[in-house]
């Protein structure tokens, strides 16, 4: 659902928020969860970059890496009247605009990429739009040892599916409450030990 449908339906139900309002409290929700110490942090589905400016400023010398749609024709999972949900340069350039100190990089949603991390997170995206084998083996690969791994997972046999297949490359660690969605927000860390 697009930003103006879901602001409308929220002002309907008396909940309006702004879109920043949303970020920042999405932010503050995984915040207890996220590493003491990140280098390099990956959004799965960064939409405008909202959330990843938010973890970014958090950690202030992170790399940041995005993955989302691309008007370049690279595969996206989710669209609206042929219309890309979310294209990673809308993020590319939030960032330009609001924090352009922070190291930021956008990569295609290539089968064979590894990018070393200690923080991964998807909100509403992998795992909530599409399949949680999508991006699985890019994930297994990249969050390093004692990493954290934060991913929203849609209600039900998704939920659970999801939960089976993380739950063989990871530890369960947490859920935290999502009322109202129609999804849970799971934390999860690396099963590794050792170093990189």
């Amino acid at each position: 659902m697009g930003w103006s449908k879901e602001h409308r339906l929220a002002q309907a139900a008396g909940e309006a928020e702004t879109q920043e309002t949303r970020y920042e409290r999405t932010f503050n929700d995984m915040r207890p969860w996220l590493p003491k110490e990140v280098t390099n942090f990956l959004d799965i589905g960064c939409g405008t970059g909202g959330i990843a400016i938010h973890v970014a400023r958090h950690y202030r010398h992170a790399t940041v890496h995005l993955i989302d749609g691309s008007a370049d024709g690279a595969p996206r999972a989710w669209s609206t009247d042929a219309i890309a949900w979310r294209d990673v340069n809308a993020a590319l350039g939030a960032f330009a605009k609001h924090c352009p100190e922070i190291a930021v990089r956008a990569w295609p949603p290539d089968p064979e990429l590894t990018i070393p991390c200690e923080l991964i997170y998807s909100n509403c995206s992998w795992g909530h739009h599409y399949p949680i084998e999508t991006y699985l083996g890019l994930v297994v690969r990249s969050l390093k040892p004692g990493g954290t791994l934060i991913v929203d997972l849609r209600l039900g046999e998704h939920a659970q599916h999801g939960r089976a297949v993380l739950a063989r490359h990871f530890e369960p660690h947490a859920t935290i409450e999502t009322n109202g969605k129609k999804y849970m927000r799971t934390v999860w860390r690396s099963f590794t030990i050792g170093g990189w």
